[in-house]
């Protein structure tokens, strides 16, 4: 009997991690994805956004224009704002680049600017 009950135990142990390693990866692949790092603390390295890479900026932002849309949440719990192009303003100016800078708030009043890579 005490046999049976250490294998019940093993078992009972492998589903939890089981299944949370299953609850767990999906976070943690889209941090490393969209944001390039597994990091929790500070602003990311980059983001990944509408299929295009913002950088930081060496600078700070104090601060912003009205308009700014919660798109994400920064592995560090920081949101990640951005004035988005609508589909109708995109096609007037002949492109699919959904903004061109983006902002991660790293305190009350601060944020951090994102600069697209590239160009359209």
């Amino acid at each position: 009997m005490g046999r049976r009950v250490v294998q019940v135990i093993a078992l009972l142990a492998s589903a939890i991690a089981v299944v949370a390693i299953f609850a767990v990866a999906p976070t943690f692949l889209h941090d490393r994805l969209v944001f390039g790092t597994f990091a929790t603390s500070g602003a990311p390295p980059l983001v990944d956004f509408c299929g295009r890479h913002y950088y930081p900026a060496q600078q700070a932002v104090s601060g912003l224009p009205r308009g700014l849309a919660v798109i994400d949440t920064a592995p560090s719990g920081m949101p990640v704002l951005a004035d988005l192009l609508s589909p109708a303003e995109q096609a007037q100016h002949h492109t699919n680049v959904c903004t061109m800078q983006l902002f991660v708030q790293t305190g009350p009043h601060s944020y951090l600017s994102y600069g697209l890579s590239g160009g359209p």
